[in-house]
């Protein structure tokens, strides 16, 4: 039997899991490009993530969470990984106490914990109005704009490690950084607890309005994107710097640098994954000549470019 019949084997009986196999990620990234996994694993519990992550330690397979695919390129080849996803799990909201204290579940849509804090009368996490993405996700890459960041709010994260136990980091065990929350290797976030405050539903709703109008006047809203492409350097912006490099608005098959904002590359309909990578390249091989400023990535890069 080879590794891979075998690690088949054991998957597909694991309780609690729910496992799709070769499944392509095109529907399940934002920019709607890329190639298969080898699986796509639903945990339906903490107890099935466990023995799954596990059971893919053991065979020496790689995996990583897709989140809702949001900050995600995935190369045209695929990548053998195993992609998990937390959302069917790992969705709950729960009040701590009145203060407005909160434990989220790292699978829940943004959307949907921002519709729970106008309910709720929280406020605190206006800034991710507009934001796609999971908690999870958010959190790892500390998602914010210039009202707010998760580094703010969130005041302790439950980590799955390697090796299948549970690490609770709280306070000064939070090393939040731009884009960045620092994590031991290979652990998963799987919930948050954050500290939101008592306000009022129009106050609220009044702050995301204005935020959402915002990113609708500045941001690329109706084709396929991931967001920024890149972080800021230090003092500066991503988006202008392309721009000033005469870059806005170039194509490379149907992938292009957005016309409305140019640190967001976006689909026009056919794109493939390697489109564009080949205009993360332009760009950073422009910037740096013209500027010496050397871009890095914000969206995360995995795969193949040939399907092996």
């Amino acid at each position: 039997m080879t590794m891979e019949a075998k690690l088949k084997k054991q998957l597909q009986h694991l309780d609690g899991v729910e496992v799709d196999w070769n499944v392509m990620l095109t529907g399940h990234t934002s920019l709607r490009v890329g190639g298969p996994v080898s699986c796509l694993l639903r945990p339906l519990n903490l107890a099935g993530l466990q023995t799954a992550v596990q059971v893919l330690n053991k065979n020496h397979h790689p995996y990583f969470i897709l989140g809702r695919g949001t900050n995600l390129l995935v190369r045209d080849g695929g990548s053998r990984a195993a992609a998990i996803s937390l959302e069917s799990g790992f969705s709950q909201i729960e009040h701590l106490d009145s203060a407005g204290r909160v434990k989220v579940g790292a699978g829940i849509r943004l959307n949907r914990l921002l519709r729970f804090c106008l309910k709720e009368a929280l406020s605190g996490l206006e800034f991710i109005a507009g934001i796609p993405g999971s908690v999870g996700g958010a959190l790892r890459m500390n998602a914010g704009t210039h009202a707010g960041e998760m580094a703010d709010v969130c005041e302790a994260v439950l980590l799955l490690l390697s090796d299948g136990g549970l690490s609770r980091l709280s306070g000064s065990q939070l090393r939040f950084s731009y884009r960045n929350l620092e994590l031991p290797p290979n652990s998963v976030v799987l919930e948050a607890e954050f500290s939101l405050t008592l306000s009022s539903r129009e106050h609220i709703r009044d702050k995301i309005r204005a935020l959402l109008n915002t990113r609708k006047d500045k941001q690329p809203w109706r084709l396929p994107s991931a967001g920024s492409v890149f972080k800021n350097p230090p003092g500066d912006f991503a988006g202008r710097l392309i721009e000033a490099a005469g870059l806005k608005g170039i194509r490379v098959g149907d992938a292009q640098i957005s016309t409305k904002h140019a640190n967001f590359i976006v689909n026009r309909g056919q794109a493939r994954a390697s489109d564009i990578l080949a205009l993360i390249q332009l760009a950073q091989e422009k910037v740096a000549h013209e500027f010496g400023v050397q871009l890095e990535l914000e969206i995360e890069v995995v795969g193949n470019n040939h399907n092996t």
